[in-house]
């Protein structure tokens, strides 16, 4: 027992100091761009030395991964508690699905650094994938997923959703939109985000509703 002790007070002062540094990361991120914190800056917020950040987290870009799968796990959080069967859901599926599609994108364009952080830990620039990304991601997935199921096997849901496809390829396409509005809307292409929101809805709606002509 003594020993177990022992092993438990390390651990428990470790996790204490990583969330001291990301509550002061979160914390310096609601007044300055990512962009323009420093790894000095959080250590002094946090109250721990620099290389004491560095020793948890690697690098900032470590440290900004962490902060962004909490983001995540918050999002995944909201959705558990979403069963989308609103009036406003059933009336409107695309609109039920951009408007989930839309809350994933306001938590990675939070900033520039932000989005590369995010397609870094997908895979989408190091060829790798973090696990504990895809385990949120997954889940976000798969209530939209749900969703386009109920949508579909319900004739009193309308429009009706196209059937020509599976329901994994319809998400394919919606991820794929999701990334490319994430994208533009940070290289500033378009720079408003109720615009991304319209043509978001306008692809989806084209895309889950119009079947291709053959």
């Amino acid at each position: 027992m003594p020993s177990d002790t022992k092993t438990r007070k390390p651990q428990a002062r470790t996790a204490l100091t990583r969330a001291r540094i990301l509550t002061a990361a979160a914390t310096l991120s609601r007044t300055k761009a990512l962009e323009d914190i420093t790894a000095e800056a959080i250590a002094k917020e946090a109250g721990v030395a620099k290389g004491t950040l560095f020793a948890h987290f690697g690098d900032m870009d470590g440290l900004l991964s962490y902060l962004l799968l909490d983001h995540l796990r918050q999002l995944r959080e909201a959705a558990d508690l979403d069963d989308m069967t609103s009036k406003d859901d059933l009336a409107d599926p695309v609109g039920a699905l951009v408007k989930r599609m839309m809350a994933l994108i306001a938590v990675i364009t939070e900033s520039q650094t932000m989005l590369r952080v995010f397609l870094e830990n997908i895979g989408a620039t190091k060829g790798h994938c973090a696990p504990e990304f895809i385990e949120q991601l997954d889940v976000l997935d798969q209530k939209l997923l749900a969703f386009m199921e109920m949508w579909r096997g319900s004739p009193d849901i309308r429009p009706a959703l196209r059937d020509d496809r599976s329901l994994e390829e319809l998400l394919d396409g919606l991820i794929a939109f999701l990334i490319h509005s994430a994208i533009l809307y940070r290289s500033h292409q378009i720079q408003d985000l109720n615009i991304i929101y319209d043509r978001l809805y306008k692809h989806t709606e084209a895309f889950l509703v119009t079947a291709p002509i053959s």
